[in-house]
Parts: C-alpha cells; sequence; structure tokens
C-alpha cells in the first residue's frame, strides 16, 4: 500500500473511535436545502488579537472615557479617537440600524488619495491604510460582527478549542465547527473529494465521532496535494493504478452491489474489500460496524485519487481578479504588508492562503482552516512584553489582509450567474480571545473577542453585541459581552454570546440546524438571513 493510502486510511480510521459523543452530536441535525453558502473557510487568529482594534462598537463617549489617546509608533498610526470611528458604508451612524449598528472602524487612512488610486500620504506619519480594503472592496455588503463573546477561559489551549468546538477544555469534548459543517453538508456535495483541509493553526480540530469524510486532512502546501492524492509518482505507482493492468473492476458498497462511479478498482483495492465484506459475515455488530468503517475508508481513498485533485488544484489560478494595494510593486507578492515596525513581503502568508483560494475555487472541498498571523508570523500572544502598540499595528496589518483576501473572493465568480465565491462560502475570523484593554502598558489575556462572519447567507453590515463597559469590576482591564437575543431549543433567552453559539449560528448559516454541544448552545438572532 502507498504512502498516500496509509496515510488517509490512517485519517479516516482515527474518526471512529470516539462513539461516546454519538448521542449528542448528529442524532438529530440535518442539514437543510438553502441558496447560501456549501463552503466554510475560518481564519484563526492565534494567540488572541484584539478585535477592537478592526470593527469597533462603543459609543463615541466610551471611546473617549475608556481607549488611550492616539500617538504613533515607527511613523504608524496606533488608537484612534471618536471622530475616526466610522461607518464603512459612509453612512455616518453611530447608533443602531435595524437593532444593530453598522460595521464601523476606525479610518486611519486618507480616503480622498487612496479613492484617486494615489499614495496614501505616510510620510504625514497621521494615516495609514491598513483596514482600506474593507472599504475599497465594499465588505460591508459582506460581512457583520459578533461582539462580546465569552469564551470561557483565558488559557490559549482550552480557549482556541472552545473558538472550534464552544466547549473550552484542554482536549475537543465536542466536533470542531468545520468537521461538522464537512460532515453534514457531504451529502449534498459528495463530488468534493477534500470535505475538510486543514492548512495550519492550532490546535488539530477535531471529527470525533462524525464520518470519516469529516477527519481533516493536514495539507500545508499545496505539493503535498500531489504527493498524497495523486498517481502520478512512478516509484509508488507504477504497475499498481487501474488503468496500467486495463482493471474493469467496478467499485463496490459493503453489500457488494456495484457502484455507478466513473473509476475502476485495482485489484489490490478489490482484495482488500472483498476480504473486509468476507469477515463482515457472521460477525457481532460491533465488529461488522468496524469492518464497514474500514471498507467504506479504502473505497473514499479510491475515489479521491481518481478525482485527479493535484491537476483541479494545480491548474486553479489563487489572485487573479484584484488589483494589488499601490505599495506592492506589479507583479509581487499579494499578501505584503506595509507595517513600519515590522517591515514584511508576505511570504509566510502567500503558499497557505494562495492554496485555501485555489481549493474553494476548485470546489475540491467544504472546509477550509488555516491560520492567520501578523507580519513576519508576529503571534497575537506577544502583548506582555512588546505592548499594546505593536498589537495595535499587527492587528491592523492582518485586517487588511483579510479584506483584501475577501475582496478577491467577492471577484471571482460563485457556482451561479450573479454569485461571486464569496456568496457561495461562509467565512469565519475566529480567535481564541480578545486582549485586556489598554489602560496599562502590557496586554493580557482576556476571556471575551469578537467574531466575523463573512460571506452568503449572513445579514451584513451589522454589528451585534457589544462590551459591557458601564459595569466593569474595578481593577479588571477586560469587559464583559453585553446580553442578545439568541434562540435555544427551550425558547428565545437574553444573554451574552458564548463560543457554542458562535458554532451553532455558523452552521445554521450553511443550512444546518439541530446541533447539540454540551453546555447549552443557540443561534444568535440577527446573524443568518431572515433572523
Amino acid at each position: 500500500m502507498a504512502i498516500a493510502r496509509r496515510t488517509l486510511l490512517k485519517a479516516c480510521l482515527g474518526a471512529t473511535q470516539f462513539g461516546l459523543l454519538s448521542s449528542l452530536l448528529s442524532g438529530r441535525a440535518r442539514a437543510q436545502s438553502v441558496e447560501g453558502p456549501t463552503k466554510l473557510l475560518t481564519f484563526f487568529m492565534s494567540g488572541g488579537w484584539m478585535p477592537l482594534w478592526a470593527f469597533c462598537p462603543l459609543s463615541p463617549d466610551e471611546i473617549t472615557r475608556y481607549l488611550p489617546r492616539p500617538t504613533t509608533l515607527s511613523g504608524e498610526p496606533v488608537y484612534f479617537d471618536a471622530n475616526q470611528v466610522v461607518a464603512l458604508d459612509g453612512s455616518g451612524a453611530t447608533g443602531p440600524v435595524g437593532g444593530a449598528q453598522p460595521l464601523r472602524t476606525p479610518a486611519l487612512w486618507d480616503e480622498a488619495a487612496l479613492a484617486a488610486g494615489s499614495p496614501d500620504p505616510r510620510t504625514s506619519g497621521l494615516t495609514s491604510p491598513h483596514g482600506w480594503s474593507w472599504k475599497h472592496h465594499r465588505l460591508w455588503e459582506n460581512a457583520l460582527v459578533v461582539h462580546g463573546v465569552d469564551q470561557m477561559s483565558a488559557a490559549h489551549v482550552s480557549a482556541q478549542v472552545s473558538a472550534l468546538c464552544g466547549v473550552a477544555s484542554s482536549d475537543f469534548k465536542s466536533p470542531s465547527v468545520q468537521a461538522l459543517a464537512a460532515h453534514h453538508l457531504y451529502d449534498a456535495h459528495p463530488d468534493r473529494p477534500l470535505p475538510f483541509v486543514w492548512i495550519s493553526g492550532t490546535p488539530r480540530p477535531a471529527a470525533l465521532s462524525l464520518r470519516p469524510e469529516a477527519t481533516p486532512l493536514r495539507i500545508a502546501r499545496e505539493a503535498d496535494i500531489d504527493l498524497l492524492f495523486s498517481m502520478t509518482k512512478p516509484q509508488a505507482w507504477t504497475g499498481l493504478r487501474a488503468s496500467d493492468i486495463g482493471s474493469t473492476l467496478p467499485p463496490r458498497d459493503f453489500s457488494g452491489a456495484a457502484l455507478n462511479e466513473p473509476f475502476h478498482l485495482n485489484p489490490m483495492e478489490d482484495w482488500a474489500m472483498r476480504r473486509a465484506r468476507r469477515f463482515a459475515e457472521g460477525a457481532v455488530p460491533s465488529m461488522e460496524s468496524a469492518l464497514e468503517s474500514i471498507h467504506d475508508s479504502l473505497l473514499g481513498v479510491s475515489r479521491t485519487l481518481a478525482a485527479d485533485v493535484a491537476s483541479r488544484v494545480g491548474n486553479t489560478q489563487a489572485f487573479e481578479h484584484t488589483p494589488q494595494p499601490y505599495w506592492i510593486p506589479p507583479g509581487n507578492n499579494p499578501y505584503a504588508t506595509d507595517v513600519r515596525v515590522a517591515t514584511d513581503n508576505g511570504a509566510n502568508w502567500k503558499l497557505e492562503l494562495d492554496l485555501a483560494l485555489k481549493l474553494l475555487k476548485s470546489e475540491v472541498t467544504t472546509s477550509v482552516a488555516v491560520e492567520c498571523l501578523g507580519a513576519n508570523r508576529f503571534g497575537f500572544d506577544m502583548g506582555h512584553s512588546v505592548g499594546h502598540e505593536v498589537e495595535f499595528v499587527h492587528c491592523r496589518g492582518a485586517f487588511d489582509l483579510i479584506g483584501r483576501f475577501l475582496g478577491e473572493m467577492k471577484a471571482t465568480p460563485g457556482r451561479a450567474a450573479g454569485r461571486s465565491l464569496l456568496d457561495d462560502t461562509l467565512v469565519l475570523v475566529l480567535s481564541d480571545f480578545s486582549r485586556t484593554w489598554p489602560s496599562a502598558p502590557t496586554c493580557d489575556h482576556w476571556p471575551t473577542t469578537s467574531v466575523i462572519f463573512a460571506g452568503g447567507g449572513i445579514n451584513p453590515n451589522r454589528m451585534i453585541g457589544t462590551y459591557d463597559v458601564a459595569s466593569k469590576p474595578v481593577g479588571l482591564q477586560g469587559y464583559l459581552g453585553a446580553p442578545i437575543a439568541i434562540q435555544e431549543s427551550s425558547g428565545l433567552a437574553h444573554r451574552v454570546p458564548r463560543s457554542a453559539d458562535i458554532v451553532t449560528t455558523a452552521l445554521a448559516v450553511l443550512g444546518v440546524s439541530g446541533i447539540r454541544i454540551p453546555g447549552g448552545n443557540g443561534e444568535i438572532i440577527g446573524v443568518r438571513a431572515g433572523t
């Protein structure tokens, strides 16, 4: 058996070892037929970023009272005053619109110059284009933010797990949101040979008791696809391909019935699956179930190899529809940032984000998980030593990068006329937690955060929830979230949102309902279109 087969089979079989949770997870959940997104992309800001620097829900009075005065760092603007926080849509609105504020961000740029295609006058030290991509690509039409989300932990590992599955713990007690999406959307999209691709980020997402197809496949570079899912390597495949030996053996299901699928088995696969079916005769139910999993995993390997994933991804271009920012020379890396405190050419993003874009565009996957760090792989856990000022600049740089990526998705044609790749995808920008507020020089952990939703199937241009600055406990630098409307299985509740609610709401946008998460969960009202 070749390395690709062993690797994929091992990953698939690993998902069968957690039967204990099956009654909690997928018994009642169901995927509905919707016109919304059918793919999920998660950006994980590892280490805990400060989402307030991207989108600010505070009132002008709260900004004046609780945030530090604007300053500069190596020529970069740091912090902002109340007058600099504007609605992205240009409405100037600061109060609730339809029960929620519009998307509001610190506009630390020269809009007239940038809109005219001229460089921002950065030499003045007063403006920065970071975040301009959200304005340039009109991303208020495609995004919303939920503020004040309780991750239920200020420890990195447990908060990372909480962000991905909704339960704060040192290990997964519930499948990650990406695995749940791959699991419930698989039947509707069985032609996607790599249902869940994990490109980067920690911890490794988990499928637990879900179907084998929901197990995350670790693919860090595009070259990994050719190694794992291609039969082109002669030293591994000569004489073993069905085409090499003229095989006409059809793929069969566990009952032995021939399947109407466009590929043939080689004798090695046929022998292994026939042996699994033979051993199942007269076996006890638990053994029969295990053998069926092995059989179907082998069949899944054959199906994936026959899909020629490497060619489909390799023949897909990454960035192609949107111009690069003015500070990047033509033809250079589109992921470069202009962060003076850590000038970066974007090399640390290019391989991973190009791969994410190509996977989504080539229709070979349902879920993609990728990490988004600051320039020069700045980890957002550096606040203890460098403080808020450096954190601010790196947050703004990463914020602009994500906006450019979403702008390319928005400009890429989707699966139907009039739709874009962004319409077909739900994008979540997550982090393990937020940071303490800048009333001290350092930037420490705090369990609440904000989550950005972008893509199809949502109510765009709104911020739901805020931070309860009025009831701040004496001596603490962080703030808790404010109560919002959440539809639980028992009825409508008004409480602070939790990470489990984010997972539930994201899946609802994808058309998946009935999810049960240990500790309780509900759908946040106002996120999904129609709520």
